[in-house]
């Protein structure tokens, strides 16, 4: 496998594990604010009983007051039972889940862009050594080619001299 499989791999699994986390907290978010929703009404309708209440009681001295207070009474208290219940609720271990792969992507992905970037050092320094090879030998040709030349015109001037002279 290529480094290039690996990081559209990683970045795959990154994308996945962000699209569940973003699921969790949105069914999170739509427990949470139904529970509240159903909650305000309850609470809406607890004011309205209470009220009621309070006008039978300014209507008259003592008859369904009780009855209606009763109800506005209950209406508030399973109004604070929801509240409590929305608060409390939490993620499962699939968010846990989810937050442990997203973490190893991004750290697999962290590691490959560091290897791409030691790689991409290295491709610099080859590039800035044959740059300064190749204007080493446009200034100074003979001083580059030299070196290469040395030995086989060592060789010939050492031939030519072990040739005896030819006499004429």
């Amino acid at each position: 496998m290529t480094m290039m499989d690996g990081i559209v791999r990683n970045l795959r699994v990154l994308w996945r594990a962000e699209s569940i986390i973003a699921d969790i907290r949105f069914r999170q978010m739509m427990t949470r604010s139904s529970l509240r929703g159903a909650a305000a009404l309850l609470g809406l309708f607890s004011y309205a009983m209470g009220n009621l209440a309070v006008f039978f009681a300014l209507d008259q001295a003592w008859g369904s007051i009780q009855a209606a207070a009763l109800v506005a009474f209950g209406n508030l208290v399973v109004a604070i039972l929801l509240l409590v219940l929305a608060e409390r609720s939490k993620p499962g271990r699939e968010m846990e889940l989810a937050l442990e792969v997203r973490n190893s992507a991004l750290e697999a992905l962290e590691t490959d862009a560091q290897a791409i970037q030691l790689q991409l050092t290295d491709l610099r320094d080859e590039v800035r050594g044959m740059k300064q090879a190749i204007v080493g030998f446009v200034r100074h040709p003979i001083d580059s080619a030299l070196p290469a030349m040395l030995v086989p015109l060592a060789g010939a001037v050492i031939k030519n001299l072990k040739k005896p002279a030819k006499e004429s």
